[in-house]
């Protein structure tokens, strides 16, 4: 009898595609791409760029991503040193076999009774210390099986106790930022708030306000903690983007400037050549001629 797991009031089966660790993954790209499978992914060295819908992030150890069925995504491993993950995929199927598009945060807010903000949904979640043994613990279990020649539906039980683990560690993040935050807590939520949304124009004034202290207050803490400013930072950020999209896409600079919040595309060009000493063309035919000398 195959494993069921229940969810909004439906009942579904996991089919277990593949779990993996993957060590050592150096410059490598995966174009953007889409299908109907989940892919939980757990970064556990390494540094990377990460873009999941129209969300791009920075990869650090610790971080978790949730990629959910046809959400599209593209990886750029390794961007500072080789980079090593673990990542579990597989299919939730209804009733009647076919792929099903479920979201795992709703899920979770109605196991759990509460509100997944937009900020956790977007950006990956950044795994306190205390659950991470336990999560790679999840991964390992499921790692396991490949070597005892059990029935399928092991699998499935494996990666339902692995979403349960999951689900333990976004109940925690939630529960956190409703009590009174740590110095490292309000820095880590600024950054979430801040790279949800890079998108558009954001003051110092509106992110202080998302983590509930004073502009001045936020900036000694970002300074303390990652020596530099909350849009110093997000600057940082942008522009570490859009390097990344100008190698890896054909996307006009007037297109990146505006998906980054640059409301000028000169300005955006002006910052960029201060970053990399060239301008934002010159820096893409740069990357092209690497590439073709690669190949």
């Amino acid at each position: 009898m195959d494993f069921r797991l229940e969810a909004g009031g439906r009942s579904f089966t996991i089919d277990h595609v593949t779990t993996n660790l993957m060590a050592g993954r150096d410059d490598a790209f995966v174009k953007r791409h889409v299908h109907p499978v989940f892919h939980v992914m757990y970064i556990l060295e390494g540094k990377g760029m990460f873009t999941v819908g129209d969300m791009a992030s920075v990869v650090e150890p610790g971080h978790l991503f949730v990629i959910h069925p046809n959400e599209p995504h593209q990886f750029h491993f390794g961007t500072d040193g080789p980079l090593t993950n673990l990542e579990s995929t597989f299919i939730l199927r209804n009733k009647c076999g076919e792929p099903a598009e479920m979201n795992l945060f709703d899920m979770i807010e109605e196991s759990r009774a509460i509100e997944i903000g937009g900020a956790l949904r977007s950006a990956p979640l950044t795994v306190p210390p205390r659950f991470r043994p336990m999560l790679e613990e999840g991964y390992r279990r499921i790692l396991a099986l490949y070597d005892i020649p059990l029935l399928k539906s092991h699998f499935a039980v494996t990666v339902a106790e692995l979403l349960t683990r999951v689900e333990t560690i976004v109940a925690s993040i939630v529960q956190a930022e409703k009590t009174p935050n740590t110095a490292e807590e309000t820095v880590e939520r600024a950054k979430r708030f801040l790279l949800s949304n890079w998108h558009r124009p954001v003051t110092l004034a509106e992110t202080a306000q998302s983590v509930h202290v004073t502009p001045n207050y936020l900036c000694r803490l970002f300074k303390e903690r990652t020596g530099e400013t909350p849009m110093g930072f997000l600057q940082t950020a942008r522009l570490r983007e859009a390097g990344h999209l100008l190698a890896f896409t054909d996307l006009p600079v007037y297109t990146i400037a505006e998906k980054l919040g640059y409301e000028e595309p000169s300005y955006f060009a002006r910052l960029f050549r201060r970053v990399y000493g060239e301008s934002p063309q010159a820096y893409r035919k740069l990357q092209i001629s690497y590439g073709q000398k690669g190949l």
